[in-house]
């Protein structure tokens, strides 16, 4: 049974999920940004971790979960990175993936050739230290989280450095080590401001339009959120990093549910996995799994214009995926 939750005439469904812990191919080492191409392909960068250096971009496509390529390797030469912080893909399929380690953004074709990197350490306007989020604009501008400059940049394509905002601090309109970026239709900025715990939206002038900093009540305060995207409609999703969910919310800040992971099926890759470990399986029968079902710090989320909404699990390894209904209406009762 699909799980559906519903909130003032909206409704989210989980549909399923992608992925297991693998080095390559068929699974993820700590997935961080997300970016989808033509024909539902799916595009999902890996961290790796320090033990086992891992950074790529896993190629797959959405409806068959077929892997299709590995792109990128870890390092610092031509079409490697070291440490992934965002991922977003523009019109015509590049894709641009920030380099927190290298302070770089890293350039590819939507087959995997690399184009080119650009960006340099420093604190001076156009210069990165640690870029994490990344967003293309309605103009194919690129804006960029200034992670530990604590301020958000605007790119040209070609790397030149176009205007900025952001200052560290926790008043209103300052920031702390931010990590996520969303774009809404008019090219809003919504900024996860990781260290202040909340989300800050920005005019594309850097004017401070509004905040949000709890989920329902003062009593349920976002915990580290790391990502925020918005669909069409202008409602905003979080990936509320520390409290393990997302939380959803109306475009005026309103909020309007949380959804804790529905993962109660296996990925295709997961079955392969499992049916080539039987002691595995016994000792997945023996176990409450309920817990492998909900999210494990989500970190980055997607949504697309067909309203479907791709959120990826660091520690958990997957992708799970839901779909808003722009079909249902809520039942009408006469008394």
């Amino acid at each position: 049974m699909p799980s559906t939750h519903i909130a003032s005439g909206r409704a989210f469904t989980y549909t399923t999920n992608i992925g297991k812990i693998s080095r390559s191919e068929t699974g993820f080492r700590h997935p961080v940004g997300l970016a989808r191409g033509k024909n539902d392909t799916l595009y999902i960068a890996n961290w790796g971790d320090e033990a086992s250096p891992n950074a790529r971009i896993t190629k797959c496509s959405i409806p068959s979960q077929d892997w299709i390529d590995d792109i990128g390797a870890p390092g610092n030469g031509p079409g490697e990175f070291l440490w992934p912080g965002g991922l977003a893909s523009d019109s015509a399929g590049h894709l641009y993936v920030t380099d927190q380690a290298d302070h770089k953004v890293v350039i590819f074709q939507s087959d995997g050739q690399f184009v080119e990197k650009w960006g340099s350490y420093g604190t001076k306007a156009g210069e990165f230290n640690s870029p994490a989020g990344i967003a293309v604009d309605s103009k194919e501008n690129l804006w960029i989280v200034d992670s530990r400059n604590h301020r958000i940049q605007k790119h040209a394509k070609d790397g030149k450095y176009l205007q900025g905002f952001g200052r560290f601090g926790s008043e209103l309109g300052a920031l702390n080590n931010p990590w996520g970026i969303g774009l809404d239709g008019e090219d809003n900025v919504y900024v996860a401001d990781w260290g202040n715990n909340r989300i800050q939206k920005f005019s594309p002038d850097g004017d401070l339009l509004l905040s949000i900093a709890h989920a329902n009540t003062s009593r349920d305060p976002l915990n580290h959120p790391s990502d925020v995207t918005i669909d069409p409609d202008g409602d905003i999703y979080i990936a509320d990093w520390g409290n393990h969910r997302v939380a959803i919310y109306e475009p005026d800040g309103t909020f309007l549910l949380t959804i804790k992971g529905d993962a109660s099926n296996l990925s295709s890759w997961a079955k392969s996995l499992i049916a080539a470990n039987p002691d595995l399986a016994k000792a997945r029968s023996r176990v409450d799994l309920e817990p492998e079902w909900r999210f494990w710090h989500p970190v980055s989320i997607h949504i697309g214009a067909d309203y479907k909404i791709l959120i990826a699990e660091a520690q958990h390894m997957r992708i799970q995926i839901y779909q808003k209904d722009l079909e249902y209406t809520e039942a009408q009762f006469t008394l």
